[in-house]
């Protein structure tokens, strides 16, 4: 007879641990003996869970109360029991990305990882942690789940090789650095690449940034859009060039996932420009990035059999990975935590954190507008749905559930679209 409880028994301490979302598809017996191995305990206000940088192998889960999350560059995030991002675990990445500190006395569930792990092995649970088939697959693709659990693990263990930023666009961010970097030194090394150089000259003319007199130079070019302004730029043209595969099957999946990126970062644009709290750059190139991580996870696929690379496995991969990949790609590239914090939460559609909204709020709304007319419009929340929509103040919907003022700005969504797809 199954030691589990039964149903109408069920443990208290099942029914929250069932509640978290990695633990969502474990069995009563792998909940039970996670129940018996968890630590449970609390703290007061101002208590300091975890420190930034550390590599605790543990998963940490809030049940109570309000933790307050502060990354390098002094971004604060409040996270509140029932809030969506609650139910994952606290600052998972590893290192940590944040230092976590009690706002309020809470009550905290600490599970090693190692012992996780291992209840998700035995059962050969379908969320990813384990290599071999699971009670509830169908057992139609010898590959199901491998993909992700493989990948999951070469990430956990630092041994999967994450994609570089383009050269060019590193030098540039070195020059910005140094205070002494003029626009003839930046320009130089833009033109160490033909390619991003008449990119960058076109970008200077176009509707968006041009004037009557048009710029014939590189160094015109960083004059007329300013140092920051040609920085970003720099990285999304080159970022393209990672936007590709060997696999012809994988590269649909890159173009159409570019033709994605490139809609979001133009509607990420348009929005930042109505509101003067976001720079328009910025929000483009964070839209841009926001799914930077299934570029790692296709590339990953590319070394599987061809009969791996069905759509439902990479489907599957992609959407265990996407988040986790994403963050840590931009971490490993110094971006700030702007960036790390929209790839990982970006698709946590009724995310509401911290007072004021921010630029993962923005790729939210320009995400959900891109669906609008799509099968994937059907699976996600309405615009007027979700917290971002009142925290930006974007106004009213038209009788087709779009952002008016997006509609009316959608010759400049389609300019800022071209200028990326220079």
């Amino acid at each position: 007879m199954d030691m589990a409880l039964s149903r109408n028994e069920t443990d208290p301490d099942i029914d929250l641990l069932r509640s978290f979302h990695p633990l969502q598809n474990l069995t009563d017996t792998q909940l039970s003996r996670l129940a018996e191995v968890m630590e449970r305990f609390e703290a007061p206000p101002g208590r300091l869970l975890l420190r930034r940088g550390s590599r605790d192998n543990y998963s940490l889960f809030l049940v109570k109360g309000r933790l307050r999350l502060r990354s390098a560059d002094g971004k604060l995030i409040e996270i509140a029991a029932g809030d969506p991002s609650s139910y994952d675990p606290i600052a998972r990445l590893l290192p940590r990305m944040y230092d976590v500190a009690s706002l309020t006395p809470v009550t905290m569930i600490r599970i090693d990882n190692t012992l996780l792990e291992a209840v998700h092995a035995e059962g050969g649970t379908s969320d990813g942690y384990s290599v071999s088939g699971d009670e509830g697959s169908t057992g139609h693709n010898p590959f199901e789940n491998q993909i992700a659990a493989l990948m999951l693990e070469d990430l956990e263990q630092n041994r999967l090789k994450l994609p570089s930023l383009p050269d060019v666009a590193v030098r540039i961010g070195k020059a910005l650095r140094d205070e002494t970097s003029d626009a003839d030194r930046i320009a130089r090394l833009i033109q160490t690449d033909p390619v991003i150089t008449a990119k960058l000259i076109k970008a200077a003319n176009s509707a968006l940034y041009g004037r009557r007199t048009p710029v014939e130079s590189c160094s015109g070019a960083v004059v007329r859009l300013g140092t920051q302004v040609t920085h970003e730029l720099v990285i999304s043209y080159a970022l393209k060039e990672l936007f590709k595969s060997e696999s012809a099957l994988l590269q649909q999946r890159m173009q159409a996932l570019w033709e994605h990126s490139t809609r979001v970062a133009a509607i990420s644009y348009v929005l930042a420009r109505h509101d003067a709290r976001f720079n328009p750059e910025h929000a483009m190139l964070a839209g841009l990035l926001h799914d930077i991580g299934v570029v790692a996870v296709l590339n990953y696929a590319e070394s599987f059999p061809m009969e791996a690379r069905q759509p439902a496995v990479i489907d599957q991969a992609v959407q265990r990975l996407r988040a986790q990949t994403g963050s840590m790609i931009l971490q490993s590239w110094g971006f700030a935590s702007d960036f790390v914090i929209t790839a990982l939460e970006c698709e946590e559609w009724m995310r509401n954190k911290g007072l004021t909204p921010d630029y993962c709020d923005l790729v939210i709304i320009a995400q959900l507008h891109s669906f609008i007319g799509s099968e994937q419009a059907l699976s996600v929340p309405a615009i007027d749905q979700v917290p971002a929509h009142a925290r930006l103040a974007l106004g009213e919907l038209t009788p087709r559930m779009s952002l008016r003022i997006l509609d009316e700005a959608e010759e400049q969504i389609a300019e800022a679209q071209a200028m990326l797809r220079l």
